[in-house]
């Protein structure tokens, strides 16, 4: 045995020996000349793997937490490291040499501009791991240098996310708040007459793009999410969702969505960069924007803009001086645009196409879809643009152009410099598989009979090998939706829930941990408690988790202070709220709740007693929620100067703003709320206090609340699938002026532990403003039977009185049908004219009912203590009056009509006709019969 084989053994022996230790020793026992591994970083004692894997070139956000994740911070330019690899395994990224992982293990936030490499030196390569989320405040924005790369390639199942910092945090995301992607490349731009030496300034931050290798590469960016960016520095500098500068052909590019924007979805400065399975939704200014020498492809492109919002879905440019070269000449396939309706804030309409500045272009197989409101759909102007569609270096074939004003030529302007005209529809018109006609689309997919499914060309493979053949017009075949799984705002969906929660194991920031003490809860399961109590005026977001519980505390819970100090309590789907006894939770005027529960993971708010071991849950054993907005109330006579106090707590509501927006409520379940203060003071499941339309409520659970289960004090929120159980007063109640819509209500009441289905209210002054005029569809109501409950009252179906308007329509009402007060419910619909506005309304068709089903042995009844009204509305005579109403036996289970129940199904009002709040239905009740839209979230009672 030679030496080094000696060396070898012994240094392996020890290596073993250190091992058993705790050492971490790496040893290589290859041949001679074999490659010598780069060193390992040995952690600290106590040092996390994140910290082990990101300190070199990150730095922790230790005050956020985003999606139960630890949140690190990028800042300045990431360089390249001699250090040792700090390269994690699994999720965990870390950097080795020139290589920046950015895992999905946690989240990334930019602080500013953040710079991958210098220009031309000091490169790197930026990797992004699938399932990865970035965020960005209102100055981030990240930029991949000239000769650096990145590497961001998520999935369909996982994408790659940039977003903003309110979005993360659960607030509303809206365009402009925080930057976009940037890409700055080597290759050609004609606003460099030397491409050797090329040195183009990018519009912010004079970030320099541009040379001569049009197949330089970028690196890959597939299957991202860019959402709500494009913040603004001045009326010329503008960040774009994703900035193609100067980018080359051996960039991949598929699969990317910018939503939001609040400038270009994507815009291209020269380069030779190619897309495809693109989605550009609701950016601000235009979805697909090139210049200065692009000559790129793009296939498979969807544009979608928003109405009195965005400009144009591709404004397409050259150069003013029509001697630059290399001329913008991409090639385009298979793209949808549906056109914005009305102006955006800038006064532009929203239009389809505009070439100009003397572009070219290959169009294959475009579809544009315009309204009566929209601009023109194709646009060609400037002599240089006119130029390039007479000599063929811009032409469209097999393309559709379905608009109300579907062209717009160029003319010749004197003052404008220009000479030439073109009649655009005629150039259109005259090119190969051309039409201007109906594009019969079901949303952005071709219906069967549509022609652009059999109009497209064939063989583009052939026309340039960018392409893929795809012999149809616009971006989808009728079948496959290469959207569905990875975008965002398209098919309603939210972020699903993870399938299991995670494991937390430490409280979100604004809320404090309390000691749990082993078998003092229900669910053995909970370790972790997080308190919140008090006034929250910074962004809070309860995290969900299968071991953990958030314990409402301290009495009221007010979110932000009145018009001042505005904060957004953020609740992620599956958290589990529990209440004290006199605790409950208030939303101020300027502030909002984000409760994003969902099917899967609805979002539960309950007592204390419900989840303690040993204790009982009962009707009022804590508050409830309360939601103060700015909406219109007849309690004021100056709605500029509002200030209605509420009626516990006194915090203020009201003011001249019936769009307000509180937030959003969506498969959250409250139960056992609504403690009683004094006999007029008592809190309801979810109180609505000028709570405005700008609000979204779906899918609401309010069971066994000791006042009413929701109550509306004005405003004009609007509710969606909604689920009254049990509740002891009112189960919906209205008063003050609420003018919002209600659709798919079921109600059921616990017998002799409840009072009223609807209990609407407007005023009692005359002339009192606004007045109460709800439109309600689609309820079912099983009132509870006709015996009394604590405070006296029986069980009733609807009462409308103190000077209501309202709409309703397709309303089952089916009471007991027992022979005594103890075995039948009480009236099922009673009108009380005590204030004789109620019966002018009647009379003037402002409370009008159609195309309902009153099945009670006590259908009607009129009451009034008001001589001079005494019998002025004659309650089934006006009911039987109106289209479709009957009082017909119905057959229903657990609020579902049966097969065969003619009565219910087929026999309603399409409200979609009227408003499109309303999704349209056929049949009276709160179901279809098939469907139940209380699966997998609400709370049933066994």
């Amino acid at each position: 045995m030679d030496l080094k084989n000696i060396f070898k053994l012994g240094a392996l022996s020890t290596a073993l020996a250190l091992a058993g230790c705790g050492g971490d020793i790496n040893i290589n026992t290859g041949g001679e000349g074999g490659n010598t591994p780069p060193p390992t970083t040995v952690p600290t004692p106590g040092q996390s793997v994140q910290e082990l894997a990101y300190s070199g070139f990150a730095e922790r956000n230790a005050s956020l937490s985003v999606d139960g994740k630890q949140v690190w911070m990028l800042k300045g330019t990431l360089a390249p490291t001699n250090a040792a690899s700090s390269m994690g395994s699994g999720d965990t990224g870390g950097q080795d040499a020139d290589k920046i992982v950015l895992g999905n293990d946690v989240v990334w936030e930019l602080d500013g501009a953040v710079i991958a490499g210098s220009d031309k030196e000091n490169s790197v390569e930026l990797i992004i791991r699938a399932g990865t989320k970035v965020i960005g405040g209102s100055d981030a924005y990240l930029v991949i240098s000239r000769d650096s790369k990145i590497q961001a390639e998520g999935s369909k199942t996982q994408p790659i996310v940039f977003t903003s910092k309110e979005s993360a945090l659960g607030e509303t995301g809206e365009a402009g708040q925080w930057g976009g992607l940037v890409l700055l490349g080597n290759a050609p731009v004609n606003t460099c007459p030397d491409l050797d030496a090329c040195d183009a300034a990018f519009e912010v931050g004079n970030h320099s793009y541009g040379g001569n290798d049009s197949e330089d590469s970028s690196g890959s960016i597939k299957y991202v999410r860019v959402e709500f960016g494009g913040f603004k520095i001045n009326d010329t500098q503008e960040m774009n969702g994703i900035s193609f500068a100067a980018v080359g052909s051996g960039t991949q590019v598929d699969h990317i969505q910018i939503h939001l924007n609040n400038d270009d979805g994507v815009e291209f400065w020269g380069g030779n960069v190619s897309i495809s399975h693109v989605v550009l939704t609701e950016n601000f200014d235009d979805s697909l924007d090139w210049t200065n020498g692009w000559q790129g492809s793009a296939q498979h492109v969807y544009i979608r803009q928003q109405d009195n919002g965005s400009n144009r879905g591709i404004e397409g440019d050259s150069n003013s001086d029509a001697d630059a070269t290399p001329q913008s000449q991409p090639v385009l396939a298979n793209v949808t645009i549906a056109v914005a309706n009305g102006e955006n804030s800038g006064g532009d309409h929203g239009e389809g196409i505009l070439f100009r500045k003397g572009t070219g272009a290959h169009a294959y197989n475009i579809l544009v879809k315009g309204g009566v409101d929209s601009g023109e759909c194709l646009e060609i102007n400037d002599d240089n643009t006119v130029v390039s569609a007479q000599d063929a270096a811009l032409t469209m074939q097999n393309s559709l152009i379905d608009c109300v004003e579907p062209f717009k030529n160029a003319k010749a302007d004197a003052e404008k410099g220009r000479s030439l005209s073109l009649d655009v529809e005629a150039w259109f018109l005259a090119q190969q598989g051309n039409l201007a006609a109906a594009s019969d689309l079901n949303g952005y997919m071709p219906n069967s009979s549509s022609v652009a499914l059999t109009g497209g060309a064939a063989d583009l493979s052939n026309l340039d090998a960018r392409l893929e053949d795809a012999q149809y017009i616009g971006a989808f075949d009728g079948s496959n939706d290469w959207t569905q799984g990875w975008t965002t705002a398209i098919h309603d969906e939210v972020t699903p829930a993870p399938s299991a929660l995670p494991v937390l194991t430490s409280c979100p920031l604004g809320t404090s941990a309390e000691t749990v003490v082993a078998g003092i809860y229900k669910d053995s399961s909970i370790n972790l408690v997080c308190t919140l109590e008090g006034n929250v005026t910074t962004n809070t977001t309860l995290l969900a988790g299968q071991n953990v519980m958030y314990k409402i505390d301290g009495g009221a819970v007010v979110v932000g202070g009145d018009k001042t100090d505005s904060a957004t309590l953020a609740i992620q789907a599956g958290a589990y709220l529990f209440a004290t006894d006199n605790s409950y939770i208030t939303v101020s005027r300027g502030s909002k709740i984000m409760a994003q529960g969902s099917a899967t993971h609805p979002i539960i708010m309950t007592s204390e007693q419900d989840v303690i071991m040993g204790a009982e849950a009962a009707r009022g054993q804590w508050g409830g929620l309360v939601l103060l907005g700015n909406g219109l109330t007849n309690k004021c006579d100056d709605h500029t100067s509002c200030d209605v106090a509420f009626e516990v707590g006194d915090f203020p509501y009201g003011g001249n703003d019936n769009t307000d927006n509180s937030g959003q409520i969506s498969y959250v379940v409250i139960k056992y709320a609504g403690f009683k203060v004094n006999d007029t003071q008592e809190m309801n499941g979810i109180s609505f206090a000028a709570v405005g339309s700008g609000t979204q409520v779906d899918h609401i659970q309010i069971h066994a609340n000791g006042d009413d289960g929701v109550e509306f004090w004005g405003g004009a929120v609007n509710l969606k699938y909604v689920y009254l159980t049990d509740n002891f007063d009112d189960s919906l109640d209205w008063t003050n002026g609420w003018q919002g819509k209600a659709q798919f209500v079921y109600i059921t009441h616990e017998d002799g532990n409840a009072n009223r289905g609807i209990e609407g209210d407007s005023h009692k002054g005359t002339g009192d403003t606004p007045v109460s005029r709800p439109i309600l569809s689609n309820f079912t109501i099983l009132p509870g039977v006709d015996i009394e409950n604590a405070s006296g009252d029986k069980g009733e179906g609807i009462l409308l009185r103190v000077a209501t308007a309202a709409s309703l329509n397709n309303i089952l009402v089916q009471g007991r049908k027992g022979t005594t007060s103890t075995t039948e419910s009480g009236e099922c619909l009673e009108l009380d004219g005590t204030y004789a506005d109620l019966v002018d309304n009647v009379n003037n068709d402002q409370l009008t009912i159609s195309h309902s089903i009153i099945d009670c042995n006590e259908p009607f009844k009129y009451s009034s203590d008001n001589a001079a009204t005494a019998d002025a509305v004659d309650v089934a005579t006006w009911f039987m009056g109106q289209t479709g109403n009957g009082t017909a036996a119905v057959s229903i289970t657990h609020g579902m009509p049966a097969a065969n129940e003619t009565n219910l199904l087929g026999a309603g009002k399409d409200m979609s006709t009227t408003d499109s709040f309303f999704e349209s239905t056929d049949y009276i009740g709160a179901f279809d019969g098939q469907n139940d839209w209380r699966q997998g979230w609400a709370f049933i009672a066994q």
